[in-house]
């Protein structure tokens, strides 16, 4: 008996070790099978980050590089404009002071003081003599007397422009004639008026040696701890060297734009001379701060840096990769025409990949989150399998083989399935329906690999359709500003009149326009509309409306002819029910007669000479497109010199204040704004108009285009009838 129990036991171990081992093996290949799709998953993981990772990281690369072009470039042109307008400074008082030598019995001798302290922190004019010339040697007194009629000019464009320091005339005699704040630092300690040796002057010697107008390096202020730059243009007098005229300009607005540069804490942005300085940086320290005594980085051991300060100091405007300091950056650069500096903008490498890693990092959530899932899966078939074994043996090892047979297999397909895909053949197909865990797993990657191919597709047809779209705009907005007179004075050579106009679109092109061109010589015509609508559509009906108008203006016709012929023809073909407020008049510039006509446009503003602006209620016609056969009215006003007239659309009294108010601008405060300083030429009362309303909206998003013309007229007789065969006639403007 005790055999037969030991032979059961026998049989009943063996099974048991027959059934562990057949456990063993079974969880051996299960273990192998699962090691092999999670070896695979990854894999296929990382295709997919390499193709998604490329495709994001060379778009916002691309528009990385893009945006930063154009940012440089805006800061420069900013920055160009503060010089040309202090260089035409100096330009016009070199003119002035070339007629009074040229044409000396048409001015009057005019006293030039000696330096006051007691003016210390006025503007003033004062006369500074060289050691080596004799204030009263009477050729010197002469001289002095005649070149005196340029103070005036000194102390306005001093006044006109912020930054200026001083601004001088120093002649070849041995004087120089200045307007500045510092009169009480012309004397020494002593309180003796101290010699000035002009001649001397680095801008002096530029401009003679050079005979144009010439910028010295930037340097510290001798009186001031701030930096400045000189500028010197040569005058001369019948072929004969007299001096030069010459001006300090503070530099803190270039300080102020290289901060104003916003790239977010991985941004920054410096001005490097001809020279390859750095004269202004965001960076604390390293190599592209701006210390004393700057190394010129055309000699860098760098040699990409040594590169793109060559390029920059040539003129030049491009975007590259460059390392800072050990940290990979894009940087943009672009030049400042006038002194031959260079803006850089510079963002780090780091930056511009981080959205795509957010991407990847997406990506890898996902793909987690699937296999996570597949092993969920397959642990369930484990348990399954150990508690089949559980209930009995035989059973067991039935359900153990077809446990095997129905699931390791399909995965071992799934395994080579998901192995055959390579690069960006994400093609998935499962024609197995095992109706269990596998069946799940497959299903789950086959939806993964789907919506990667939908993703990867979206990303290329949203880039296309971006690029796309931005490209039109861009040459949409050049071919509307060609369409506008931007260049300024339009017509130089004449004085009887000064005009100046801006517009600028609520996007990337609008519907105001404006224009001003001369009939004949004699007669000025101006015009400012607003077309119903913003955008595209707009933008192609002003276009339509302004060629137009100009037409029918250049056939000779009377405002109300003008409005007239041109809303009969708007209306014959007007499918869109669009339509046009137009503002129209003709000066006559011998006279300062003003007819004009009104179709539904905003009141101008007149004001008479040495008066105040005020709200001019001429009578209205009907807007032009909304009905045919139409007549308007028009009326006379009378400008006599110094007269101004202003213009503008609704896009100015209706522009509202960013709070919770809702406030508009209104016609009001438009008043108070042009009265604050009503003797302003044309551009500063548009540049102060401008200021305003940036100031009454803050960061509120401008909704309506914005048009703004101002006319001054100065009278006939100070027009020169023998240059007019260069007046600029209109499309030449």
């Amino acid at each position: 008996m005790a055999k037969n129990e030991s032979l059961r036991k026998k049989i009943l171990s063996a099974m048991i070790v027959l059934v562990i081992a057949l456990l063993l093996i079974a969880g051996t290949i299960f273990a192998l099978t699962l090691r092999n799709v999670t070896k695979t998953l990854s894999s296929s993981n990382s295709e997919l980050r390499g193709t998604i990772g490329g495709k994001s990281s060379a778009y916002m690369a691309e528009q990385t590089k893009n945006h930063l072009l154009t940012l440089a470039g805006e800061k420069a042109e900013i920055a160009d404009e503060l010089f040309s307008d202090f260089k035409r400074g100096v330009c016009v008082v070199a003119s002035v002071a070339e007629q009074i030598y040229s044409e000396p019995e048409l001015y009057s001798e005019r006293t030039v003081p000696l330096p006051d302290a007691k003016n210390d922190g006025t503007l003033s004019i004062q006369v500074l003599y060289s050691a080596h010339t004799d204030p009263d040697d009477p050729a010197i007194k002469k001289e002095l007397a005649l070149i005196g009629n340029v103070q005036d000019v000194l102390m306005a464009v001093n006044e006109s422009q912020e930054n200026m320091a001083s601004i001088y005339v120093a002649t070849e005699s041995g004087f120089m004639v200045q307007a500045d704040y510092i009169a009480a630092k012309k004397f020494d300690e002593a309180g003796d008026l101290m010699p000035l040796e002009a001649k001397e002057r680095p801008w002096y010697e530029g401009a003679a040696s050079t005979g144009a107008p010439f910028f010295t390096p930037a340097t510290m202020d001798a009186h001031t701890p701030r930096l400045a730059i000189m500028c010197g243009v040569p005058v001369f007098a019948n072929g004969q060297f007299m001096g030069v005229a010459g001006a300090g300009m503070y530099l803190d607005d270039m300080e102020k734009l290289v901060q104003s540069v916003n790239l977010g804490e991985s941004g920054n942005a410096c001005i490097i001379n001809q020279n390859g300085q750095v004269l202004f940086s965001t960076f604390g320290e390293g190599t592209l701060a701006a210390v004393a005594n700057a190394p010129d980085l055309r000699l860098s051991e760098d040699a990409a840096l040594a590169d793109i300060a060559e390029k920059a100091a040539d003129g030049r405007t491009d975007v590259a990769q460059l390392y800072v300091d050990g940290v990979s950056n894009y940087v943009a650069y672009a030049p400042m025409k006038t002194v031959g500096w260079s803006m850089l903008v510079l963002i780090t490498q780091e930056a511009v990949e981080a959205p795509t890693g957010q991407l990847l990092s997406s990506v890898d959530q996902t793909t987690n989150q699937a296999f996570q899932a597949a092993t969920s899966h397959i642990r369930q078939a484990v348990f399954l399998m150990l508690g089949l074994f559980g209930a009995a043996v035989i059973i067991a090892l039935a359900v153990s083989v077809a446990l095997s047979r129905q699931i390791v297999q399909p995965i071992r397909q799934l395994t080579e399935k998901v192995s055959a895909m390579q690069g960006d053949d994400l093609d998935f197909e499962w024609d197995l329906n095992t109706g269990d865990e596998t069946q799940l797993l497959a299903e789950s990657f086959g939806s993964l690999t789907h919506r990667m191919k939908e993703y990867i597709q979206d990303i290329e047809t949203i880039t296309a359709e971006r690029e796309r779209i931005s490209t039109e705009l861009s040459v949409a907005t050049r071919i509307q500003t060609s369409m506008l007179p931007t260049s300024f004075p339009p017509f130089p050579n004449r004085s009887d009149f000064d005009i100046y106009a801006s517009m600028d679109p609520a996007r990337e092109v609008g519907g105001d326009f404006y224009d001003f061109f001369l009939i004949d010589e004699d007669h000025l015509c101006m015009v400012i509309a607003d077309v119903s609508g913003k955008g595209v559509p707009a933008a192609l009906f002003m276009m339509a409306s302004k060629i137009i108008l100009q037409s029918c203006a250049m056939l000779g016709q009377s405002p109300a002819e003008i409005l007239a012929k041109t809303n009969d023809a708007i209306c014959s073909n007007n499918n869109e029910d669009m339509f046009v407020t137009v503002w129209v008049g003709v000066l006559e510039l011998s006279t300062g007669k003003l007819t004009a006509a009104n179709a539904g446009h905003e009141y101008p503003v007149f004001r008479k000479p040495d008066g105040l602006f005020e709200i001019l209620k001429d009578q209205h016609g009907f807007v032009l497109g909304g009905m045919g056969g139409l007549s308007y009215t028009e009326y006379r006003l009378q400008m006599d010199p110094g007269a101004k007239l202003f213009l503008y659309t609704d896009g100015l009294p209706e522009a509202m204040k960013n709070d919770a108010s809702g406030s508009m601008f209104g016609l009001d405060r438009m008043l108070e704004v042009l009265n604050r300083d009503a003797g302003a030429d044309p551009e500063e009362i548009l540049r102060q108009m401008r200021g305003a309303l940036e100031d009454f909206v803050q960061d509120a998003e401008q909704f309506d285009d914005l048009t703004m013309m101002c006319v001054e007229y100065k009278g006939s007789g100070v027009y020169d009838l023998k240059v007019t065969g260069n007046t600029p006639k209109p499309g030449e403007h």
